[in-house]
C-alpha cells in the first residue's frame, strides 16, 4: 500500500498528516463513516448508510435512508458532494 500522494511523492508525514490522495477508495470510506457519525451527533436516530460512488466520472458520497431523508444532511461532506436517496421499498413476498 503506498503511502505517498501524487503531488509530491513524499509520505503524508512531511505534509502535514493528509490523507493519501492515491487511494481514493479509502478516502471516501473514512469520508462516508464520519458522515455517518455526524448525522447521529446531529440527532438523527435513524438507519442510515453512507458509500461511495461515482457519479458522471466524479467521486460522491450517497446517503441512503431507510425513512424520509432529514434536511440536516449536507451537501458537501470533505469537498465531496453528498447525494441523498431512500431505501427502495422492500419487494412483497407473493
Amino acid at each position: 500500500m503506498p503511502l505517498n500522494s501524487m503531488t509530491s511523492r513524499v509520505d503524508g508525514s512531511s505534509e502535514g498528516g493528509r490523507i493519501n490522495t492515491e487511494l481514493l477508495a479509502n478516502t471516501l470510506a473514512l469520508y462516508a463513516t464520519a458522515l455517518v457519525d455526524e448525522l447521529k451527533a446531529r440527532g438523527y436516530t435513524g438507519k442510515v448508510s453512507v458509500r461511495a460512488d461515482f457519479r458522471d466520472g466524479i467521486p460522491v458520497l450517497v446517503a441512503t435512508f431507510a425513512d424520509d431523508p432529514p434536511k440536516l444532511v449536507p451537501k458537501l461532506w470533505h469537498g465531496r458532494r453528498v447525494i441523498v436517496e431512500k431505501e427502495p421499498a422492500a419487494a412483497k413476498p407473493a
